[in-house]
């Protein structure tokens, strides 16, 4: 009997392990392959246009009111999904599909933020809560209001990145689609995170 205790006790154990060796954390940056991500000082970052910073800084004020320039927040509910963000958000929003969480209702919010990135000032925006999602969101960044020539996506060398660990390391984002006319990007994902704008140097 005590043999047939410790049998089992050990695959339990041994299970567990391999379970917790092999398994994916969903928050993980996948994307790029799975490798550690870029340093945010080894990452040419764009920043926001000076009327745009202007309007932040403004509206912040060393606060967050409800419906400041650069934020919106609004109380999803789950059997009917909605969008959040949009003009108050410089053209920055997420649209939440059907049944995305488990809860009745979700306060979902864009944050616009205007952050020191590696000694550098970069454009971001972020998406809370911070969590995974039973359904794939839509994702959509604009590059309207950066501090950059011209309007053209492909002569822009722009790319968007994401972080997972409060913008220490950053991965770029792949698989999105282009609104050259709106002048967004647009991507789907099942979880929310930290998205701020760089250059693309590879081109």
């Amino acid at each position: 009997m005590k043999h047939g205790n410790w049998l089992r006790n050990t695959v339990l154990a041994f299970t567990v392990l391999i379970l917790q060796f092999c398994s994916v954390n969903p928050l993980a940056p996948e994307m790029n392959g799975g490798e550690n991500g870029i340093p945010q000082d080894q990452i040419t970052w764009v920043n926001w246009n000076p009327e745009t910073i202007a309007e932040l800084e403004g509206a912040l004020d060393g606060a967050l009111p409800r419906r400041a320039r650069g934020y919106e927040s609004k109380k999803i509910h789950s059997q009917r999904g909605g969008t959040v963000g949009g003009r108050s958000t410089f053209g920055n929003f997420v649209e939440v599909p059907e049944d995305a969480f488990d809860e009745r209702k979700l306060d979902i919010s864009v944050r616009v933020l205007h952050v020191n990135a590696g000694g550098q000032t970069a454009a971001g925006v972020e998406f809370l809560p911070s969590r995974n999602y039973d359904a794939d969101v839509r994702i959509t960044l604009s590059w309207e209001f950066l501090d950059v020539e011209g309007d053209d996506w492909e002569s822009l060398n722009l790319q968007p990145y994401y972080s997972e660990d409060q913008g220490v390391t950053w991965f770029p984002v792949e698989d999105f689609s282009i609104n050259a006319d709106d002048r967004t990007i647009s991507f789907s994902i099942d979880h929310f995170t930290q998205y701020g704008w760089a250059l693309d140097e590879d081109d």
